[in-house]
């Protein structure tokens, strides 16, 4: 119908219906492009992992492990992110975080050169520090001892603060790099060098794989956090930290299981879209009927994509607690592995013993030795050196308890062909500073090699008997040492000049339970407990006697020779 024929109130009433009509495509056209936005508004946060094993690493089909990981996937599935992993060297991430590659890095010392570039998470999961470790017998007992020494490294932050100390100004080292802190175990335990630096997150998983000692010194203790680089939202460092503050529990450790999350997004979280204004005036009356539906289409697809979402997201929730369930599977399997041929409070004991109970003494033991290179006060010094006396006896007392703990879990032990004279030889030498202290002297003339199938642990007992008997013996006196060939085995007897032991005391000197409640013996006896349960492992014997000669006290090992 021409609009040149109609009544001008029927014109009017044409074009109303032509405007709200245009005015409702319009509408509707707006809200699904909003609607259709909002259902696909994800955030995707790219995260950097690098080798930093247990903290950060990534396995080979690119699933990052570690602990930042598991809190950071929790965060991800509580706040609707989808997270991308990017591999690669801690300096590669540090550089892609400058140029916004990535938008976080897990596990980053919170120093104040990295808080300078970056922005930081305050709330810290966890605290690492670096360790000293060395092989066991080595005689390194404390930082000073290792002037000269070789020291195995990483290009970590303990390395650098370490090397650059002003305490060790003075004392000379000569460093290793190495490309793991595997490799560095490794090599302490082959005794190619005489220490190493690991970080404490991975010493405590991997150390017992290993017969090291720890050398009671601690390296900067270091908080370890998120950082995010300068592109990235603030918020999003805000959210972590309200995370993390959730899932710590009330003895202070992290809890990341999935709990019930609201998926649910508020307005405040659409995105919005306003439309070109050609788009508006371009729509005519003709395409009503093809437009109804598209939006009909649309409007489902939609529900659709809404639907798929919430599964998608309760799948991830699923497939978290799966994991987590997996995890907790493993852990609880090799805990009843362990449990099979010991007692549960003796596990857990030794556990608190080499875990909550050195890291602490150790801490002291760093700090003490500070404080003593800085306190000019003599009365204050004195102090300071007898809590070291003290702390330095606790440890070790501790260490000497978890191994014994370790020691009594063994069945058995791999044995390999050593020479007896180069063991006792080796021990005498790392002994020497002990000596000379006392003014004491060792007679030990060996007439030839004395070949033995026996485990490296096997020095721990001649290391535990020698120092006793420099310990009892008076200053000024003489220790003897003889090995004899008797049969098919070697006899070594130990002999000092000391006060002895009586008779009735005797029977509980190798017994550490029963020595507990003799008041009168000297010492914790683990030391000869430890010596005791090394000989058993080797089949041998272990026996003590006065000396007829003069007055003193014998410990005489019997082990098995060679096997031809």
């Amino acid at each position: 119908m021409n609009e040149q024929y109609l009544t001008p109130n029927e014109s009017n009433k044409t074009k109303i219906r032509l405007a709200a009509r245009t005015f409702l495509v319009f509408m509707t056209i707006s809200f699904l492009l909003v609607t259709c936005a909002g259902a696909n508004s994800t955030m995707e946060l790219k995260v950097g992992v690098y080798p930093n094993e247990p903290l950060i690493s990534q396995e080979q089909n690119g699933t990052a492990i570690g602990l930042y990981a598991e809190i950071l996937e929790s965060i991800a599935s509580k706040e609707g992110w989808e997270l991308k992993y990017v591999p690669g060297t801690l300096n590669q991430c540090y550089q892609k975080l400058d140029n916004g590659s990535i938008d976080i890095l897990p596990a980053v010392p919170n120093v104040p050169e990295i808080e300078q570039h970056y922005i930081l998470t305050t709330e810290t999961p966890y605290t690492d520090w670096g360790i000293v470790y060395t092989y066991r017998g080595s005689g390194i007992s404390s930082m000073s001892d290792l002037n000269g020494k070789r020291i195995a490294h990483m290009d970590d932050i303990f390395y650098e603060n370490f090397n650059s100390s002003p305490r060790n100004s003075n004392i000379s080292y000569s460093f290793i790099s190495a490309s793991s802190y595997i490799e560095i175990f490794e090599h302490l335990e082959n005794k190619e060098i005489d220490a190493g630096i690991i970080s404490r997150s991975y010493g405590e998983v991997y150390e017992d794989q290993f017969d090291l000692e720890r050398i009671p010194f601690v390296i900067s203790p270091t908080e370890m956090v998120f950082a995010l680089s300068d592109d990235t939202d603030p918020e999003i460092a805000k959210q972590i930290d309200a995370d993390i503050t959730q899932m710590i529990t009330e003895n202070g450790t992290i809890h990341y299981m999935q709990e019930n999350i609201d998926t649910g997004k508020t307005d405040e979280d659409l995105s919005t879209w306003e439309s070109p204004s050609w788009l508006k005036f371009s729509v005519g009356i003709g395409v009503g009927l093809l437009l109804i539906f598209v939006i009909l289409s649309l409007t489902l697809r939609n529900k659709v994509e809404e639907k798929t979402y919430e599964l998608n997201s309760k799948n991830r929730e699923l497939e978290v607690e799966i994991r987590e369930r997996k995890i907790a599977e493993e852990k609880l399997k090799q805990y009843s592995l362990d449990l099979k041929d010991s007692n549960e409070l003796k596990d857990l004991f030794t556990d608190i013993l080499r875990h909550d109970l050195i890291n602490p003494a150790t801490v002291i033991k760093g700090y003490v030795e500070f404080l003593i290179e800085v306190e000019d006060e003599p009365q204050k010094k004195e102090a300071m050196k007898a809590i070291e006396r003290n702390n330095k006896k606790l440890i070790e007392l501790i260490e000497n308890a978890a191994h014994l703990a370790k020691l009594e879990n063994m069945d058995d032990m791999t044995f390999k062909t050593l020479d007896l004279k180069e063991i006792i030889e080796e021990v005498i030498e790392h002994l020497m500073p002990k000596l000379e202290e006392k003014n004491m002297n060792i007679n030990f003339n060996p007439s030839g090699n004395y070949p033995a199938d026996v485990n490296t642990t096997i020095e721990d007992v001649f290391s535990n008997l020698i120092s006793n008997a420099i310990k009892y013996s008076p200053s000024g006196t003489i220790i003897n040492i003889d090995v004899k060939d008797v049969d098919d085995t070697w006899e070594i007897t130990i002999s000092d000049e000391g006060e002895g032991i009586p008779d009735k005391e005797k029977p509980f000197v190798f017994d550490r339970f029963k020595r507990a409640h003799k008041v009168n013996i000297k010492g914790s006896g683990l030391g000869l407990a430890i010596v005791k349960r090394i000989v058993d492992l080797h089949e041998g014997s272990v026996e003590v006697f006065d000396r007829t000669d003069r007055e003193g006290t014998t410990f005489k090992v019997t082990l098995q020779k060679t096997k031809i």
